[in-house]
């Protein structure tokens, strides 16, 4: 959620507090300078370095040694006691790095928040030209593949009033128009073949496929490798297909083809087999 610093109530103490959640919001994954961090929130580099100063004096951010201010031990403790993904991470940590040590493209975990698909962990592909996806991305969940993927494998099988009320279509970013029954004809289709698809839905520079990840026969989110428009080609497509859906299915302690094929759920350990 993007905060207009600008606009805020004309309190001193309001206006502290809302620059203060504006720096913490700045950090990012790898940590600011402060010259940066004063930028990204509208302040002056004075403003931010008294606030910063409070902020790591409680423990909410820290110093590393490239003299960058990173999330704190009170902010992280703070945000994994309130996470409800923190269950999930381990697996899907490891089940982004294996996928990306195999294709060496960037790979993604994404679960479900209401009308959006959020990203909670990724492993970036090392080459050059690569498509970046952090953990905190967040978009609409009916455009690209992990979106139509939790969808298509989701329990609600009819979320389409939910999503899109009275409304029938919908635009990609390349400014075409899908109507509602195509997308819903496209997850039924997902589910027989066990994953997605996409091509230019999300964003104009980049593919993607993704497959479940179940735990106790639940969808709890999906794996998805995303990668740039240069490198498209078929054989690159069913390379991608094939290694994202084996990866997914072995990081799932009972996957979509074992829940069709067998009755009963079995107890197994998640992680990989």
């Amino acid at each position: 959620m993007k905060t207009d610093f600008h606009t805020a109530e004309n309190s001193d103490s309001v206006r502290s507090v809302i620059r203060a959640l504006g720096l913490l919001t700045a950090l990012g994954k790898e940590g600011r300078s402060l010259t940066e961090l004063a930028r990204a929130v509208g302040i002056s580099p004075s403003t931010a370095s008294r606030l910063l100063n409070t902020l790591q004096g409680q423990g909410f951010i820290a110093n590393n040694e490239e003299n960058k201010y990173v999330p704190g031990l009170a902010l992280t403790s703070l945000l994994y006691s309130t996470d409800q993904w923190a269950p999930l991470r381990q697996v899907a940590r490891a089940a982004t790095a294996a996928l990306r040590a195999e294709l060496n493209e960037t790979v993604a975990f994404f679960v479900r928040t209401a009308c959006d698909r959020l990203c909670i962990e990724s492993s970036e592909s090392e080459q050059v030209v690569r498509r970046i996806c952090q953990p905190g991305e967040r978009r609409t969940i009916f455009r690209g593949a992990a979106g139509k993927a939790l969808l298509a494998f989701g329990e609600d099988k009819n979320p389409w009033a939910d999503l899109f009320g009275t409304d029938d279509r919908f635009e990609m970013a390349t400014g075409s128009v899908r109507t509602v029954a195509e997308l819903a004809k496209e997850c039924d289709e997902i589910r027989r073949q066990g994953y997605a698809f996409s091509r230019q839905e999300s964003t104009l520079e980049s593919w993607a496929v993704a497959a479940p990840v179940y735990i106790d026969g639940k969808l709890v989110g999906v794996l998805t490798t995303v990668v740039p428009l240069t490198r498209f080609s078929e054989a690159g497509l069913a390379q991608v297909i094939k290694a994202t859906s084996d990866v997914a299915n072995r990081y799932s302690n009972q996957s979509h083809v074992e829940r069709k094929r067998k009755n009963g759920r079995p107890k197994a350990t998640v992680g990989a087999r």
